[in-house]
This record gives structure tokens, C-alpha cells and sequence, in this order.
């Protein structure tokens, strides 16, 4: 087999840059080039039997279509860990329907990596503490799409679900009910979700011990997360529980269980299409995005 024609081989042929190659066989149309010079290079191309690479469309682009995903998985919150997983997961699967691929980056980025950074044309952050998000988005400079976090920063994009309304509407039904939830991330976010309870009330599982999910039986419990609900359920009646889950997996949750739906399909929607608006520059007024339950 002979070797595979680039497109610099293309730019030799016909005396170009191989921007220029670049710009014509992804039909640049904004890109001021001779019709002369179009022709040639097309004819070369033809001989050549050049097709164009993934790099030499980013080129003519300005995108990699390469997105960054980066979230934190906390020892102490086995449960919150698979509900973040499965949300990116859902991210990733639309993102590559969309033919965007996707580079994980550590929380903590090496100083080093410039290529990494100049090659991502955004990013989308899942539940970051504050200090964590601020380094992160310190080095990297294209759009980043914030989601289950409150920042203090309208440079960015926040996208996360108003669970302090649900929470606060079952509570006033069931006053002597008990919130369950394991710890968020990012702090803000954690005090907006426990804002809607007196602490009497709230049951945080990474500062519970056995005893205390013993102690459960009997009450009538508002649970975050559909994992949740199932480590706790060989401790308490199902029909006693009440959770805040997805539709996807209600499913897995006893019948007699009440649920809540919290839409994270729509959350993945929203992130996505703020995230590529912002990097085709079509800037929303609105930075922050809070979902309804």
C-alpha cells in the first residue's frame, strides 16, 4: 500500500498553505480565496485522492470537536458517586451522537499539559467543592458549563435542579418527616438543599452511623437519590420512603415506594446546548439555570 495523502501533500502540489487546503475542501465560504485557487486545489485533491482528516476539518472550524468532562467521586458518598456517574454518562452518550469525543480532565490539571487545553473546545464540570472549581477554571480559558453547583461568578454557566421546592412542598405535607441525603461536592449547593429543613430533621448518611439507619424504621423519610434508597431500604418499609429520582430508574424502587421525578435527561439537555451555544459564541443572558422538579 502506498502512503496516505495529507493534506500537506495537497498544499505542496498547489503551491498553498495548508490552511488554505483547509478552508476549501470544508467549503469555507467567510474565507476570501480565488476561484482559480479553489479550482486547483480541488483538482489535486481529485488526483491525489486526498480525504480530508479530523484535524484538518478543526482547521477549517476552530473546533476539535473534542469536549472536557471532569467531577470528583467522594469515598464518603457511594450513592451520590453512581448518580453523578450515570449523568455523565448520559452526557457522554449524547455528546457522541452529536460526533463530539471526550477527554476526562482531572480536577487538579498539570500546569504542563498546554495541549490538552488548547485542544478542548469546552467543558462540562459536575459538582466541584468551590475551591476545586476555581482552580479548574483557572486553567483552562474556553466556555465551562457548571452543573449541580452554585458559583458566585457570572462568568459562568450554572445548571442544577431546585430540590429545596420539592423538598419544602413534602415537608409541609409530612412535617414530621426526615430528609436523607448524602453530601454534595460543592458546599453552596449543599446549603441550598438543606436550606428548605429545620437540622432536626435531616439525616446526612456520610454522619450516620448504623445505629442511626436503625433508628429509621418507623419514620416517614424523603430520600435524594434513587441508590440511596436502595442501600437504606433493608432498613426501613418502602412504603414509608418517598425519593427523589430520575424516571430511568424508578423502576428499581419498590411499588409501594412514593417518588418524586427529578428530569436529569433535561439537566443533560440543558448543560449540552449551553455549553455548544457558548462556543459558537451565542452568549445567554441568563447564567443561571435552575430546573423544577
Amino acid at each position: 500500500m502506498g502512503k496516505k495523502v495529507t493534506i500537506r501533500d495537497v498544499a505542496k502540489e498547489a503551491g498553498v498553505s495548508v490552511a488554505t487546503v483547509s478552508y476549501i475542501m470544508n467549503d469555507r465560504k467567510d474565507v476570501k480565496i480565488s476561484s482559480e485557487t479553489r479550482k486547483k486545489v480541488l483538482q489535486i485533491a481529485n488526483l491525489l485522492d486526498y480525504t480530508p482528516s479530523s484535524a484538518a476539518k478543526s482547521l477549517a472550524t476552530g473546533r476539535n470537536n473534542i469536549i472536557g468532562v471532569s467531577y470528583r467521586l467522594s469515598s464518603n458518598a457511594p450513592s451520590r458517586n453512581l448518580e453523578i456517574t450515570d449523568f455523565v454518562n448520559l452526557l457522554i452518550e449524547r455528546l457522541n451522537r452529536m460526533h463530539y469525543d471526550i477527554l476526562f480532565l482531572p480536577i487538579h490539571p498539570d500546569e504542563d499539559n498546554l495541549p490538552i487545553r488548547q485542544n478542548i473546545d469546552g467543558i462540562i464540570a459536575v459538582d466541584l467543592s468551590s475551591d476545586e472549581f476555581k482552580n479548574f477554571a483557572d486553567n483552562y480559558l474556553v466556555p465551562i458549563i457548571a452543573v449541580d453547583m452554585i458559583l458566585h461568578d457570572n462568568l459562568f454557566y450554572q445548571v442544577y435542579t431546585n430540590l429545596p421546592s420539592a423538598i419544602e412542598r413534602y415537608m409541609t405535607r409530612n412535617p414530621d418527616s426526615l430528609l436523607v441525603l448524602e453530601s454534595f461536592g460543592n458546599e453552596q449547593y449543599m446549603d441550598y438543599i438543606v436550606s428548605a429543613v429545620k437540622p432536626e430533621s435531616l439525616c446526612i448518611l456520610s454522619d450516620c452511623h448504623s445505629d442511626t439507619l436503625r433508628s429509621l424504621e418507623g419514620r416517614k423519610l424523603l430520600v435524594i437519590g434513587t441508590y440511596l434508597a436502595l442501600m437504606i431500604r433493608p432498613y426501613v418499609n418502602g412504603a414509608d420512603m418517598t425519593v427523589i429520582t430520575s424516571s430511568a430508574y424508578s423502576h428499581m424502587l419498590p411499588d409501594s415506594t412514593g417518588i418524586l421525578e427529578h428530569d436529569t435527561s433535561k439537566k443533560a439537555n440543558v448543560a449540552i446546548n449551553l455549553l455548544l451555544n457558548a462556543i459558537d459564541r451565542k452568549f445567554d443572558v441568563n447564567h443561571t439555570y435552575e430546573l423544577d422538579l
